[in-house]
């Protein structure tokens, strides 16, 4: 009887044993099939499929499959965008004298990595036959600030070869030259900024030099007493808006709807008619059915920015995505601002950036050399009392708004360079810094950056900071309550509606 106990005893052990170990086994295969498919979804979707899909002409930018990195080296380099660029740069020697232009890549890799020896730069053409051509590096610029970072930002230039009319260049990638690969799946889509406006494709390369990186703006055309015909169009005419703001990258969960509307509604308020984001896949699906709302009315362009490799990375990458930026809109906005969603360029003595720089440009001897404008840096730290006019407004608290609810500001403004932010005329700049333009970065020789007086602007920064001294009242913004409580409802209805 014992041994028969022992036996059954031995027996519900092993049942229980097997029983407690079944889950586990499930688990581990769950586990090994997803990841298997995590895998191929990762090599197949993560790294080709844009949040977005294809963007279509935009104001005559031919935008042709755009889908975020490209993997050049599996965890060492990536290859974001490619243009091809012919204006009289710095660098005009590097540039084909055939054809004479350069093509242009942003990309990310590791510092470990000398690009000049390692990579030639791969040309995709599509005309009567597929057609690749493999070109020197011609030079690499580092773009990012923060220069001990694992990964290094940089702009690869690329010899831009002569080749026959029926071959055109659609798309570029970096190949080893010890290697084969990559092939086309590892390319960008290539931007020709030689027809990058409707406008001025019409006209031929030499008037549109002429027309927007030498011409005075302020001219016009009439007849002087002699009868001589003068040059009396503004180049406005040939933009499709006067100013665009582009940010840094969305990702994660940081940001709210309500963020973005203000962060869209006030900068609107002040001239803004174009914003380009650049946007995670990772970002809350209902702040992309806001994006969208406001991308349906024209007013947001949409973006994939997924980083491959985030770690050694600055800030997410925001150095591409600013540089980027500064090439997708070129020939297409007169003037571009780089800022975050919690920042604002706000005008001072004028209620407009356009009356702003008016005035400005009046006390300058030639406005027209002016590349860039700088603006200096000052807190509102988002721990401070909200103003008591504002909170007892239902509204403004229901929104948040931001630039009416914080009117306490740090007594210290911070010098240019120190977190100051940028307004540039993207066609005469070179190089793109997150806080300001190098003077060396600009086009044409004698062109200047303006380093703009906190008399005429700041740039307002609503963020949670240290208590940094005693704090200030600043109730400028207070002045355009009703107009901001108006365009934010109407922006906040706008994407309620989309989600």
């Amino acid at each position: 009887m014992k041994r028969i106990f022992l036996r059954k005893q031995q027996s519900q052990k092993a049942s229980c044993l097997a029983n407690g170990y079944l889950p586990i086994k499930a688990l581990v295969i769950v586990l090994f099939v997803t990841s298997i498919i995590a895998i191929y979804v990762n090599k197949k979707f993560l790294y080709r499929t844009p949040i977005y899909f294809n963007r279509t002409t935009e104001s005559g930018v031919e935008v042709c499959n755009f889908s975020d990195f490209q993997v050049i080296e599996p965890g060492s380099a990536f290859l974001y965008s490619a243009y091809i660029d012919d204006r009289h740069a710095r660098d005009v020697s590097l540039a084909n004298t055939s054809t004479g232009a350069v093509v242009r890549l942003l990309v990310y890799y590791l510092r470990t990595i000398d690009a000049t020896s390692r990579w030639n730069c791969r040309l995709f053409y599509n005309g009567q036959t597929d057609h690749i051509v493999d070109t020197p590096i011609l030079a690499v610029t580092d773009l990012d600030e923060a220069s001990t970072r694992r990964f290094l930002v940089a702009m690869v230039v690329c010899d831009f070869p002569k080749t026959p009319p029926h071959y055109v260049l659609r798309s570029a990638s970096l190949a080893n030259r010890n290697h084969s690969v990559p092939f086309r799946e590892n390319s960008v889509c290539v931007v020709d900024l030689r027809n990058s406006s409707s406008s001025l494709s019409k006209s031929t390369n030499q008037d549109r030099f002429h027309g927007i990186l030498y011409k005075d703006s302020s001219r016009t055309e009439t007849n002087d007493a002699k009868g001589n015909h003068k040059d009396n169009r503004s180049t406005q005419d040939i933009y499709d808006v006067s100013f665009t703001v582009c940010t840094s990258p969305i990702h994660g969960k940081y940001y709210k709807i309500e963020d973005i509307v203000n962060f869209i509604e006030v900068n609107r308020f002040f001239g803004a008619e174009k914003f380009v984001f650049y946007v995670d896949n990772n970002t809350n699906p209902k702040l992309i059915n806001c994006f969208e709302a406001y991308r349906k009315k024209g007013i947001v362009e949409l973006y994939s920015f997924t980083p491959t490799v985030c770690d050694g990375l600055h800030y997410h990458g925001q150095i591409v995505s600013i540089s980027d930026c500064a090439y997708r809109t070129m020939y297409r906005t007169r003037y571009l601002i780089n800022q975050d969603p919690d920042e604002v360029i706000v005008p001072l003595k004028t209620d407009s950036w356009t009356s702003m720089l008016k005035a400005i440009h009046s006390r300058v001897r030639n406005p027209d050399l002016i590349a860039s404008y700088s603006f200096r840096n000052q807190f509102f730290p988002l721990k401070a009392p909200d103003d008591i006019a504002s909170l007892n407004n239902t509204l403004i608290r229901r929104y948040n708004i931001k630039a009416l609810l914080k009117t306490s500001k740090e007594n210290y403004i911070h010098p240019h360079v120190t977190r100051s932010k940028v307004m540039a005329r993207p066609e005469r700049i070179l190089m793109w810094h997150v806080h300001l333009i190098h003077p060396k970065n600009v086009i044409r020789r004698n062109d200047t950056v303006h380093f703009t007086s906190p008399v005429d602007a700041l740039l307002f920064h609503y963020r949670s900071v240290p208590k940094n001294g005693k704090l200030l009242t600043e109730r400028r913004m207070l002045k355009f309550t009703d107009s901001l409580i108006d365009r934010v409802q109407t922006g906040m209805n706008l994407c309620s509606g989309a989600n």
